[in-house]
């Protein structure tokens, strides 16, 4: 199963972040971004708030630093109440709205739901997700077994978005 590749225009949601607690009692919000550098979040004008289902879109009217993370007044969020209820909604976006990756390098979202392979051609499991550890990112693999994988220039040999395949200098058995 192909990929659709990155800038595409394919309606496929990327979470950039996750709201947080009430900042304040005019409506701010703590925000938790996922984007490098934080603030990047605040770039994407239009959120799409989802927690189980659509709780709409919302426009960022304005944002600032707030210790390690973001605050945001979103339209239509002008109360501590209307801010708690959308307290550990997903900021999500259109992929199509991500600016393109530069060559070589390639957004997690695209490489989650990738076949993964040996440069021998041995299976090893499909991107389930991507974790952030305090070393680097780590490839979850899900097939025979669960594997993890350092996302690093050392083990990613290939990416093939369009085949929806990578190739990981990785031996099936570890």
């Amino acid at each position: 199963m192909a990929a659709a590749r990155p800038g595409d225009g394919s309606p496929r949601p990327v979470v950039l972040g996750r709201v947080g607690a009430p900042f304040g009692v005019q409506g701010w919000l703590k925000v938790q971004s996922y984007t490098d550098p934080l603030e990047g979040i605040a770039g994407y004008r239009v959120w799409e708030l989802y927690r189980g289902t659509s709780l709409g879109r919302r426009t960022v009217l304005d944002w600032k630093r707030a210790g390690s993370g973001v605050a945001v007044r979103l339209e239509g969020v002008d109360s501590r109440e209307a801010a708690q209820a959308l307290t550990g909604a997903e900021v999500r976006v259109e992929r199509a709205e991500l600016p393109p990756a530069a060559p070589g390098e390639y957004y997690w979202h695209d490489l989650v739901g990738l076949d993964a392979s040996s440069p021998q051609g041995v299976p090893l499991g499909r991107v389930a997700e991507i974790l952030e550890m305090p070393a680097h990112p780590v490839l979850v693999l899900e097939g025979d077994r669960q594997r993890l994988v350092p996302l690093v220039a050392d083990r990613l040999v290939a990416v093939d978005l369009d085949a929806g395949r990578l190739t990981l200098d990785w031996h099936p058995d570890d």
